[in-house]
């Protein structure tokens, strides 16, 4: 159990959150490895995962509640209302898909900018060894 935090960092969040005793485990492990940056990432990860299906589980009710009300009110209200939660779910899916974009590019230049920061490690090792060797 005290070896665990070693593998959560690279278990996908959908793993995590089907699995109710991970984020306890979660929890547990930021306490001992308070300094750990994966693994407050991941748990926030984790909470925002959930956040976003509450959330979404309230605009389908919401929404539901919305037609119910406007096929009451008839065929045309029905309709309108319709093509409002139709616009207003196309609106969302767009920007939902460009903050993962968004998140995509992020992720690309951190990897870029720890290529970069390696390259220059081992080049830097290089020109160290041989000069090193000199001494031996």
């Amino acid at each position: 159990m005290a070896q665990l935090w070693y593998v959560l960092p690279y278990l996908p969040p959908s793993f995590l959150i089907s699995h109710p005793q991970i984020p306890q485990l979660w929890a547990s492990c930021l306490q001992t490895r308070s300094g750990n940056e994966v693994l407050t990432q991941r748990v926030s990860t984790i909470a925002q995962i959930e956040a976003d299906k509450e959330r979404e589980a309230s605009q389908k009710a919401d929404e539901h509640k919305t037609l119910a009300e406007a096929k009451k009110q008839g065929k045309e209200a029905y309709a309108a209302a319709k093509a409002q939660i139709t616009q207003e779910q196309t609106a969302a899916a767009e920007a939902k898909k460009i903050e993962k974009l968004r998140i995509a590019a992020e992720h690309q230049a951190e990897k870029a900018r720890l290529a970069a920061e390696n390259k220059a490690k081992q080049a830097e090792r290089k020109v160290f060894t041989p000069f090193l060797s000199d001494f031996g």
